[in-house]
C-alpha cells in the first residue's frame, strides 16, 4: 500500500454487535448451517480438512478499467478510477461547474473501485488490494481518512450499498466463486458472511431504503442473477433478464426510488443495456447505446440515475435519467479539458466598464462562442476580485447561455501569497446563481516595468505559484504563456521554465499574437502560428488553446485572409481550440466571426 498505509497499519478488528438490518444479516449467518438448518448444539467438533478453493472463473476483461460514481450532495458528482499503477483516482464535478482535474488518492489496488455516500459530506470507497484483501478509504469532515484494511480473500472487485446513515454493506466474490458479505453498523464491521451463488463477475449492489438490499451478479453462463434481502432475511438466487441476453461485463445497479431498480451491463456490440424493475415486474432489456471498453457504474440520487463507462475513444461517457419516468440524456464525455476546446473569446477587467454582461453574452452565443475567458483581477487590483458583482453577472449570464467560463488572473510575483490566494479564489468562487468557473487561467507574462519582479525572479516564482495553486484547488489549470518564439534566446521571455509548465497545468494557452509580427502575409501568419502551436504542445505535453489577435495593435493588420490562416494553423497544428483577443475589439469586425467559427468543427 502507499506510505500512508504503511505508517497507519489497521488496528486488529474485533467481533462486535451489529445493529438494525445488518444485525439480522449477521445473526442469520451465525445461526444457519450450510443447508440453512439451525446449527447443532455445542459439542466436540471433529477435525475437518479445509476445503480446496474452487478454480477462479475468469472475470470479464472489461472490469479492471471500470469506474465508480457517487454523489454526497445535490448537483455534485464524484468519479473514481484505479490507475494502471494501482492508485485511486478521483474527479469531481461541483454544482454549477465542470469536471476538476484528476486527483491521486494513492493506494495499492488490484481492482476497480466501488463508492457510496450515506449522508451529505460522507463518501466511502472500496477496492481489492494487491494482497487480495478488502481495502477502504472514507471521506468525512472535509478530508480523506487513511486507508483501512478489512481483510478477506477477494477474487473480484467489491460492490457497496448503504441502507442509511452509518450503514454499509460490502459484497465480493470469494475463493469459491460465491458471494460474500460484510456489514458496517454501530461503528463496527461484522464478520464475513457467505451467500452462495456462482459468480463470473464482480457483484453490484444497491439499497432503496432501510432493511432492503439487492445484489446482482453475472452467472457462469453470462446471464444475470439477483439475490435480495428484506423482512430480515435473504431470498434465494433467481435468474432475471432471461437466458438469451448475455453480458460481457459486470453489472451495475441503482435505485431511483422505493421499489425501483435499474440494472446496467455491457452487452453485444459493447453497448450498454438496461433492465428495469418497475415495482411489480421486470422489463425487457433495452439498449442505452454507445460503444464501451469498460463495464458500467451507476449511481442514484434525488430520483436521478447516472451511468458512466469508458469508451473506445479513451474518454469516459455519462448518461443521466433525471426521473424514473424520464428519458436518458445523450452520452456526454467526462472531459476536464472542455473549457479549452473550440472557439473562445476574451473579456479583460479593463472592459468591465464598457461591456454589459447579458447583451454581450447573447451576442457571443449568436457567434457560436463556446468559452468566455474572463479576467477576474490583476496583481495591482485593489482586492482579490476586480469587481466581484460584475464578475458574477458575467459568469451567470454565460452559463445560462451554455457558454463555459475560464476565470483568469494576472500575477505580478511581488507578493506570492497574494497571487496564490487570488488564483485559488477563482477555483472556489460561487456566483449568486450558484455557478462556478469551469477552469482557472494564470496569465504568466509580467515582470520588469510591466510587473513587480526581475526577469530571474519571474522565471522562478511562476513555478512556485503554479505548484502552490495546485495544492490548494482541484480546479483545472490553464497556463496562459508567452509564445515559444517569445522565449527563444534573445527574446523577452528568454529562459522561460517550459519544463515546469506541463506538470503544473492541464492546458496551455500560448499568446501567439501574430498581429505584432512584422507585416506578415497570410502565408506567414499560417507558418508562424502553426509553429507556435506545435512547439507549445511539444514543450509541455499538454492540450493547447491558441490565443491570436489583436485587432488594431501591431504592424500586421487583422484581415479576413489572415484570420483564415490563423484558424487553419490552429487546426493543422493540433490545438484543441483557438480565440481572437479580445471580444471588445471585434466590434466593427463582425465578418470575422464566421471564419473563427470554423474552430468549432
Amino acid at each position: 500500500m502507499v506510505d500512508a498505509v504503511r505508517r497507519n497499519r489497521p488496528r486488529p478488528g474485533s467481533r462486535a454487535r451489529v445493529a438494525g438490518a445488518a444485525a439480522l444479516l449477521v445473526a442469520g449467518a451465525l445461526s444457519l448451517g450450510a443447508t440453512g438448518a439451525p446449527a447443532a448444539a455445542a459439542g466436540p467438533a471433529p477435525a475437518v480438512r479445509a476445503p480446496t478453493p474452487a478454480a477462479a472463473i475468469p472475470l470479464p476483461s472489461a472490469e479492471r478499467t471500470s469506474p465508480a460514481v457517487t454523489s454526497y450532495g445535490p448537483g455534485r458528482t464524484d468519479l473514481f478510477n484505479t490507475s494502471s499503477g494501482g492508485d485511486l483516482l478521483q474527479q469531481i464535478r461541483y454544482p454549477g461547474g465542470s469536471w476538476t482535474r484528476t486527483l491521486n488518492l494513492g493506494g495499492d489496488l488490484a481492482s476497480q473501485p466501488a463508492a457510496v455516500s450515506w449522508a451529505p459530506g460522507r463518501m466511502d470507497v472500496f477496492a481489492r488490494g494487491t494482497d487480495n484483501a478488502l481495502w477502504h478509504r472514507a471521506y468525512a469532515a472535509g478530508g480523506w481518512q487513511s486507508w483501512e484494511r478489512l481483510g478477506g480473500v477477494l477474487t473480484s472487485a467489491p460492490a457497496v450499498a448503504s441502507q442509511g446513515p452509518g450503514l454499509l454493506d460490502v459484497f465480493v466474490r470469494n475463493v469459491d466463486n460465491g458471494l460474500s458479505h460484510k456489514a458496517f453498523a454501530s461503528g463496527s464491521w461484522s464478520a464475513w458472511e457467505r451467500l452462495g451463488g456462482v459468480l463470473s463477475s464482480s457483484p453490484a449492489a444497491t439499497s432503496w431504503g432501510p432493511g432492503r438490499l439487492d445484489v446482482f451478479v453475472r452467472n457462469a453462463d453470462n446471464t444475470l442473477s439477483q439475490k435480495w434481502f428484506g423482512d430480515g432475511r435473504w431470498r434465494s438466487w433467481v435468474r432475471v433478464g432471461g437466458a438469451t441476453t448475455l453480458l460481457n461485463s459486470q453489472p451495475a445497479v441503482a435505485s431511483p426510488g422505493v421499489g425501483l431498480l435499474d440494472v446496467v451491463a455491457r452487452g453485444s456490440g459493447n453497448s450498454m443495456r438496461l433492465l428495469r424493475w418497475t415495482g411489480s415486474a421486470w422489463t425487457s432489456w433495452a439498449s442505452l447505446g454507445g460503444t464501451f471498453s469498460s463495464g458500467p457504474t451507476a449511481s442514484d440520487g434525488d430520483a436521478a440515475v447516472r451511468v458512466v463507462g469508458w469508451s473506445s475513444t479513451g474518454f469516459q461517457y455519462e448518461s443521466v435519467r433525471s426521473t424514473p419516468a424520464g428519458t436518458w440524456s445523450p452520452w456526454t464525455a467526462v472531459d476536464a479539458y472542455v473549457a479549452f476546446r473550440r472557439l473562445g473569446t476574451w473579456v479583460d477587467t479593463l472592459d468591465y466598464a464598457t461591456l454589459e454582461p447579458v447583451s454581450s453574452v447573447a451576442d457571443m452565443r449568436a457567434r457560436d462562442v463556446r468559452t468566455l475567458y474572463l479576467g477576474t483581477a490583476r496583481f495591482n487590483s485593489a482586492q482579490d476580485f476586480f469587481d466581484e458583482t460584475r464578475m458574477g453577472q458575467w459568469l451567470d449570464a454565460a452559463h445560462a447561455a451554455g457558454i463555459r467560463v475560464v476565470g483568469w488572473y494576472v500575477p505580478g510575483y511581488g507578493d506570492l501569497e497574494r497571487d496564490v490566494r487570488r488564483t485559488v479564489a477563482i477555483g472556489s468562487y460561487v456566483s449568486p446563481a450558484g455557478q462556478r468557473f469551469d477552469a482557472v487561467g494564470v496569465d504568466i507574462e509580467r515582470f520588469g516595468s510591466d510587473g513587480e519582479v526581475t526577469h530571474a525572479q519571474f522565471n522562478q516564482r511562476l513555478v512556485t505559484h503554479l505548484q502552490q495553486v495546485r495544492t490548494r484547488t482541484p480546479a483545472v489549470i490553464g497556463a496562459i504563456v508567452p509564445s515559444p518564439f517569445g522565449t527563444d534566446p534573445g527574446n523577452r521571455w528568454e529562459g522561460f521554465p517550459w519544463a515546469s509548465i506541463g506538470p503544473n497545468s492541464e492546458a496551455v494557452v500560448p499568446m501567439a499574437l501574430w498581429s505584432f509580427r512584422s507585416n506578415f502575409s497570410a502565408a506567414q501568419v499560417y507558418t508562424w502560428v502553426k509553429d507556435q502551436t506545435t512547439r507549445a504542445r511539444s514543450l509541455t505535453g499538454r492540450r493547447v488553446h491558441v490565443e491570436g489577435g489583436v485587432i488594431g495593435e501591431g504592424s500586421t493588420p487583422v484581415t479576413a485572409d489572415r484570420v483564415q490562416a490563423f484558424v487553419n494553423a490552429v487546426r493543422d497544428g493540433g490545438a484543441v481550440g483557438g480565440s481572437q483577443y479580445d471580444y471588445a475589439t471585434m466590434t466593427g469586425h463582425e465578418s470575422l466571426w464566421p471564419i473563427l467559427d470554423q474552430l468549432n468543427n
